[in-house]
């Protein structure tokens, strides 16, 4: 399992909702990479899809999203091992918030570009302080395939909102990350 770990104004209960719903979703997607970033603050639904290309209210090629680098925490590149049937920490990978001079539309790098067949996620910080959060995934080799997923807490995390998914998607998504947290080591 690809483990989230908390940073300072992370909350640990949202963490381990996320951590559930991502490892979920890269199981029943079948990634074998995944690069995972852990973004300052909340972010809304406005970056889902951002600079990339949409044909009939559907996203088709998609960009990475032009976060600037001083809201980047973190960055982690995980590869599958087949042999030890583990995810393994290679470090960060392509970076993929870049800070560059020239016109910022100039700097879009294309997901496929970065990698063929890979779960590129973002998710918030302060979420302590904020009780608010958000995830978006965005998968590369497969014609826009991307959502937003926003939660909000009072007493409990739950979902607020989705958009490119549905809230039994999420639901599902986080029941498989339950069942592998059952059976890990």
């Amino acid at each position: 399992m690809i483990e989230l770990v908390p940073a300072e104004l992370d909350d640990v209960a949202f963490l381990s909702l996320v951590q559930r719903i991502v490892n979920g979703a890269i199981s029943s997607l079948q990634v074998r990479e995944v690069y995972l970033v852990h973004i300052d603050n909340w972010f809304d639904h406005k970056w889902l899809g951002w600079w990339s290309s949409w044909k009939h209210k559907e996203l088709k090629v998609l960009y990475v999203p032009p976060f600037n680098p001083n809201r980047v925490r973190s960055q982690k590149h995980f590869l599958w091992d087949g042999n030890s049937s583990r995810w393994t920490l290679t470090g960060q990978g392509k970076n993929l918030h870049l800070r560059q001079p020239g016109r910022r539309s100039s700097r879009r790098q294309k997901l496929d570009q970065v990698s063929s067949s890979a779960a590129f996620i973002w998710y918030s910080g302060n979420t302590v302080t904020n009780k608010a959060g958000s995830v978006m995934l965005y998968l590369s080799g497969a014609e826009g395939y991307a959502w937003y997923a926003s939660f909000t807490k009072r007493e409990h995390w739950k979902v607020d909102d989705g958009f490119l998914i549905t809230r039994r998607e999420l639901v599902s998504f986080e029941e498989c990350g339950r069942q592998m947290e059952l059976v890990r080591p």
